[in-house]
């Protein structure tokens, strides 16, 4: 559960900079409510629209627990939000000071990578579930990640749990990697 502020500069083949991981993450988030990976119950829609350079997991939005299950490429990192926020300086910085949680694969914690207020953009499809408007919307993202390497093809079980301003996640997947 060590928290560990990001690099910068990093922009490597298994890692984004905050603003561009928070804008995937964001984007990826903000389908319409029917198809929602964060609000998807069983997992069914964890594979739609996912990014080119990681594989996006989702906490929830309060329906606590949830168990999903998720096909996935054997060549992606994934990104999985422990807690975050798309809102304003202030509020993040609010909703940092609680920000608190873990990420296990198979039984092992993840290292956290904790990100701090931080401005970028991203597109919001209508009926999303977060009440937002549509179109590209700037926002100042923050929260605690895990970047998880590519895992080894078979079956892994990846748990998220974490707490931030009065808000809490309880998600566990069964993710089945390297199958089509």
């Amino acid at each position: 559960m060590a928290a560990q502020p990001p690099s910068p500069q990093t922009s490597t083949s298994d890692r984004l900079a905050p603003a561009d991981f928070q804008a995937r993450w964001w984007t990826w988030a903000s389908q319409p409510s029917n198809s929602n990976p964060v609000s998807d119950t069983s997992g069914r829609y964890c594979m739609r629209d996912q990014p080119v350079e990681v594989w996006l997991l989702a906490g929830s939005l309060g329906e606590e627990p949830v168990e999903r299950q998720c096909r996935v490429p054997a060549d992606k990192p994934l990104l999985a939000p422990v807690v975050n926020l798309a809102s304003d300086i202030a509020s993040c910085e609010t909703f940092m000071k609680s920000a608190q949680g873990e990420v296990l694969v198979d039984g092992s914690t993840q290292t956290l990578t904790k990100v701090s207020a931080t401005p970028f953009t991203y597109v919001a499809r209508a009926g999303n579930p977060y009440g937002a408007q549509t179109g590209r919307i700037n926002s100042v993202g923050c929260g605690l990640y895990a970047w998880i390497p590519a895992p080894a093809s078979g079956e892994h079980e990846l748990v998220i749990r974490g707490s931030a301003g009065g808000r809490a996640v309880d998600v566990k997947y069964k993710l089945i990697v390297g199958a089509d």
